[in-house]
């Protein structure tokens, strides 16, 4: 099955059709960008973060400096609690970012609140702790 087949399916509604058969995909083409973007897309409509993680991860490979892999690795990485990872890619985006260029200035404001998140969330759990 081809993208424009899968994407048709997609506008279907039948998400679980297309995941089939965007791993089909995946599996024979892993540089197939627009089946990444779709599996990420679907795995947040489903809330499944594991699916986006997973995705995002090798579209990271293929697109290193892309500000919307960068985002959406830190969101899939909070929603499932992995504040280290998120501090890590955080970190890493940083180093490559060019502030003055809208779309990082936002990914970078945006992992700021995440890092503030984190923050809260430790020092919340360190406080039930005690």
């Amino acid at each position: 099955m081809d993208i424009d087949e899968i994407t048709s399916m997609l506008e279907a509604g039948d998400d679980n059709g297309a995941r089939h058969h965007l791993l089909d995909l995946v599996k024979r083409d892993p540089a197939c960008e627009v089946a990444w973007l779709f599996l990420v897309g679907i795995g947040f409509r489903s809330d499944d973060a594991e699916l986006s993680l997973w995705a995002l991860r090798a579209l990271q490979k293929l697109r290193p400096r892309d500000v919307l892999v960068a985002s959406g690795l830190v969101d899939c990485l909070l929603r499932l609690e992995r504040y280290e990872e998120a501090k890590e890619v955080i970190h890493a985006f940083s180093k490559i970012a060019c502030p003055g260029i809208p779309a990082h200035d936002t990914v970078l404001e945006e992992h700021r609140r995440a890092l503030q998140f984190i923050n809260d969330s430790v020092e919340a759990a360190g406080d039930e702790d005690e």
